[in-house]
């Protein structure tokens, strides 16, 4: 292929250079693009994420942070929020542009995949890879069976309802054209439902004038953090405030399957019912810089900021703020939330408020959000280790017959396995600190590389510069609260 058609990125082979980029219409299949179809065919990652941020931070540990502290650590909310929004949008616009999700293109950085392909892994499992979720949605379906918070007695129960629970989740991932179209319209259900669950039910009936009011000095408290704080749990809590800090970029595949900019030529993932075999390119494709192309570049951005500030942004304040501000107004400060009942525990505070079905409507709320955020998690564990696999292993795909699906339903089935056997291990609230803590590691690794790969796209497609010390910021954010951690549960040297 002549010096013309490829674009070299990084260290890895080149990726061929298309004359035309293609447009959302033709992308979409849709004669224009609308207010309706854009909701209805063209947004949609963001949901995915949002889905499972609300499962994770908002749901368990900003309720945990809450009813311990109160609502004066608030403030770290909307820099939190901020912060990963930009990172997203930042690693996404590579993806665009190459149709590579990040797992992919982050192999291309010096000194290449020999490196990087072991770090990612590190990284994308030692988050994903313990069943928090499921426990914790296991807890909330139990309590809806039992009329009542399970407890330790319960615990064999609970960890058959999780795997259980796991066994649903590979079934609804067996069926459509894409799987993550799938999981779209399972999170854009859940998130309405959640949402409108809350703020026009649950709120009303619950939330305080004091909670409202210590909510709005909380925001504006930047720098406070109490004295001999559990850094373990804030954080986690910091990581989870609106997806995984330093490891959101999991979350990219997503809008590599969509095709969304450059990645309608390169592939998706495919279900194996309603599916039919696809050809997933290992190696991404670009397109000419063309004044036609620059033009039909920045509808795409604009669409992806839609996702990102619209849907994914917006929602992770009002999934944060929303459970927090209930369980403020339903316990006093100080109270410890039960490692085995977090979600639970706030449908018990409910009902003695308002009756008894409201143990019952809050436990459905909580089992709705948790299962889809194991949802969600496990499909990006997979999809993801399957892309890395999929692009470096030319053996693992002639070993696939170049069925992508091979890959991705045999990986499903192994983790299942070991899920079923690390719910014997430990609590569902510690197994959700321990990989949110490996987020934050991963932020020390993932945003350089982002910020690294930005700066080899062609100079008309990369950010400004504004958005560069932003992601220093974020970069150091994630040392931070990943070394204060550290200090305090290894060597117990608190910094606060």
């Amino acid at each position: 292929m002549s010096e013309e058609k490829v674009f070299r990125l990084g260290v890895r082979p080149p990726l061929e250079v298309v004359d035309k980029l293609p447009t959302p219409e033709e992308v979409f299949n849709i004669p224009k693009l609308t207010t309706w179809n854009l909701f209805a065919k063209v947004l949609g990652p963001a949901v995915i994420a949002l889905g499972a941020a609300i499962g994770s931070g908002e749901w368990l540990m900003g309720p945990s942070v809450a009813a311990l502290y109160g609502l004066f650590l608030f403030w770290l909310v909307i820099p939190g929020a901020f912060l990963q929004t930009v990172f997203n949008v930042s690693f996404s616009r590579v993806t665009l542009a190459t149709g590579e999700p990040p797992i992919t293109y982050f192999t291309r950085a010096k000194p290449g995949p020999i490196l990087w392909v072991w770090v990612l892994l590190i990284l994308v499992w030692g988050q994903l890879v313990w069943p928090g979720w499921a426990s914790a949605a296991a807890t909330g379906l139990g309590a809806m069976i039992l009329g009542r918070i399970p407890g330790a007695a319960d615990a064999v129960f609970v960890r058959l309802l999780g795997t259980a629970l796991f066994i649903i989740c590979l079934i609804i991932c067996l069926f459509g054209h894409k799987i993550e179209r799938t999981l779209e319209i399972v999170m854009w259900a859940c998130v309405i439902f959640v949402l409108v669950a809350l703020i026009f039910v649950v709120a009303p009936l619950s939330v305080t004038g004091e909670a409202l009011s210590e909510m709005a000095r909380g925001i504006v408290s930047f720098g406070y953090m109490p004295k001999g704080v559990d850094i373990f749990l804030v954080a986690g809590w910091w990581a989870y405030i609106a997806y995984a800090t330093g490891n959101n970029f999991i979350i990219g595949n997503f809008y590599r399957d969509k095709g969304y900019g450059m990645s309608y030529l390169v592939g998706y993932i495919p279900a194996i019912i309603g599916g039919k075999k696809t050809p997933v390119s290992p190696i991404g494709k670009t397109f000419k810089i063309t004044p036609e192309n620059l033009v039909t570049w920045k509808r795409w951005m604009r669409i992806l900021y839609y996702d990102q500030w619209g849907i994914f942004f917006t929602g992770a304040l009002l999934g944060m703020f929303l459970p927090s501000l209930i369980i403020r107004s339903l316990v006093p400060v100080g109270t410890k939330l039960p490692a085995w009942g977090i979600a639970a525990h706030m449908s018990e505070a409910f009902a003695a408020k308002v009756g008894p079905w409201g143990f019952y409507f809050i436990c459905l709320i909580g089992f709705l959000i948790l299962f889809s955020t194991q949802l969600q998690v496990v499909d990006v564990l997979m999809r993801n280790t399957v892309d890395l696999i999929w692009s470096v292993s030319e053996k693992a795909r002639k070993i696939a017959k170049e069925d992508i699906r091979v890959l991705y339903y045999s990986l499903f089935i192994i983790y299942i396995i070991w899920a079923s056997i690390a719910f014997w291990l430990e609590q569902p609230l510690v197994l959700l600190l321990l990989g949110a803590n490996a987020a934050n590691l991963g932020g020390v690794f993932s945003v350089p590389l982002t910020m690294y790969m930005n700066k080899q796209l062609p100079k008309e497609l990369r950010p400004g510069a504004w958005e560069y010390v932003v992601l220093v910021i974020f970069w150091i954010s994630c040392i931070f609260f990943f070394v204060a951690m550290i200090l305090g549960q290894v060597f117990g040297i608190k910094i606060f």
